[in-house]
């Protein structure tokens, strides 16, 4: 029965490499001939399956915003999006950094616009505290928007002029082989889980009932892997992504205007001050603190001080006696 399971199993792999290359064979092939005829200016033309139409477009505020920028409802969006990538499985993201004096009114316009959209906002993060001085930084907002991929053009291209342009970046991923790829590996997958559950039925060997279930849980733990990747890869064609980062620009006049110039003097010279005193107050801490462990550096220390001290003066009395001894020795040899 092992051999049988083996068996199986080799003929399966050898399926799914054959399934792999024919389907991206075919893939490469449809590309070829898309393109081909697009620059050749024939009439031959990629036309995907249409999706089915939405219903009373006019009554949501999808369709609003749809009609605002010369989106056409429903299906038709769909199937412009198709022929711009020509079938293929893209991820769209785009970011952008602005810079605004009304930073509250931005974020409230810009929830609008991903609401009528069909959006929504997956992270956000505000850092800082609203301005109120001259000088002081004003507030940061990092925005990680999703929107129907659809739609993705016109929203960026609306939400980037709600304040200063500082910067902008839009690219795309092409994740056709991938995907397909994956897809149809679940298919086989999907077909060796049916066989290998028909064996299992017509077995009453308990040894391969064992060896079955266990080759069936693996199957099941793949099948349920590849199908979380294609979800995700779903997700992230169907929506696209706008990372938006947004600065809020320092006043420049208002409240600011009652803090004079011997304010701010005065207030600059006092944190001066401040600062100061707590620089001696923490050195004093940490010196106090450090004191055992100087105490025990000193212990180790002196001792090699004063046998190092020891040996210079042992070296320079026997010097100086040296030094004697050839006086003397010039003395008497002078005598004689």
């Amino acid at each position: 029965m092992k051999r049988i399971i083996t068996a199986f199993s080799l003929v399966l792999c050898a399926a799914l490499l054959f399934a792999g290359c024919s389907h991206k064979m075919a893939d490469m092939a449809a590309s070829e001939v898309y393109y081909t005829s697009s620059s050749s200016g024939s009439s031959a033309e990629y036309k995907p399956e249409a999706p089915m139409a939405s219903a009373a477009p006019e009554e949501s505020i999808e369709a609003e915003y749809d009609a605002s920028y010369g989106i056409t409802a429903g299906a038709a969006s769909d199937v412009d999006l198709a022929d711009r990538f020509g079938g293929h499985k893209v991820i769209l993201t785009y970011e952008a950094t602005i810079r605004t004096d009304t930073f509250d009114s931005l974020l409230e316009a810009l929830t609008s616009r991903v609401n009528a959209a069909g959006g929504y906002m997956e992270n956000t993060y505000i850092d800082g505290k609203k301005p109120e001085v001259y000088g002081e930084a004003g507030r940061t907002a990092s925005l990680s928007i999703r929107v129907p991929a659809e739609k993705a053009d016109a929203f960026f291209s609306d939400v980037k002029t709600l304040g200063t342009l500082i910067s902008e970046h839009a690219y795309t991923e092409d994740v056709t082989e991938h995907y397909f790829d994956r897809e149809t590996r679940l298919e086989v997958l999907n077909t060796q889980l049916d066989r290998l559950r028909s064996i299992l039925v017509e077995t009453d060997n308990l040894a391969d009932v064992i060896a079955l279930e266990t080759e069936i849980a693996r199957v099941m733990l793949e099948i349920e892997s590849l199908t979380g990747e294609l979800r995700r890869y779903d997700a992230l064609i169907d929506y696209a992504t706008v990372n938006l980062t947004v600065y809020e620009n320092s006043p420049k006049q208002g409240p600011v205007a009652e803090e004079t110039l011997g304010d701010r003097i005065a207030e600059s010279f006092a944190d001066s001050i401040y600062g100061i005193g707590t620089f001696f107050t923490d050195a004093l801490v940490w010196f106090i603190g450090a004191l055992p462990v100087f105490a025990l550096l000193a212990l180790i220390i002196l001792p090699i001080v004063f046998i190092i001290r020891a040996i210079r003066k042992k070296k320079a009395r026997k010097k100086a006696e040296k030094q004697a001894a050839m006086a003397n020795n010039m003395k008497e040899n002078n005598r004689s």
